[in-house]
């Protein structure tokens, strides 16, 4: 299935529904990946990424924080996205 811009479903014309109707499984599994692909990307589009350093800098300014419970803080969160980039 094409799509003509991000951010708006594909049009579903009476052709494409047609052409769905006769799909066998390996097809049909195929169009909702498609379909699914397309909303994941929208999806990941609409989401800003997070700021690490303003996030430390916020932790930072928090009373209590010192620089040694600052630099465990920080450890932890970096091994956490790390782990996270090791998942597939």
């Amino acid at each position: 299935m094409k799509r003509n811009k991000p951010g708006e479903m594909p049009e579903v014309t009476r052709e494409i529904y047609k052409s769905v109707k006769k799909f066998d499984r390996q097809d049909f599994q195929a169009f909702c990946k498609d379909l699914y692909g397309f909303g994941f990307e929208d999806g990941r589009a609409s989401v800003p990424g997070v700021d690490l350093k303003a996030v430390y800098e916020a932790i930072a300014n928090t009373k209590g924080i010192g620089p040694k419970k600052l630099e465990e803080i920080t450890r932890n969160i970096e091994a956490l996205y790390a782990a996270e980039g090791t998942k597939k």
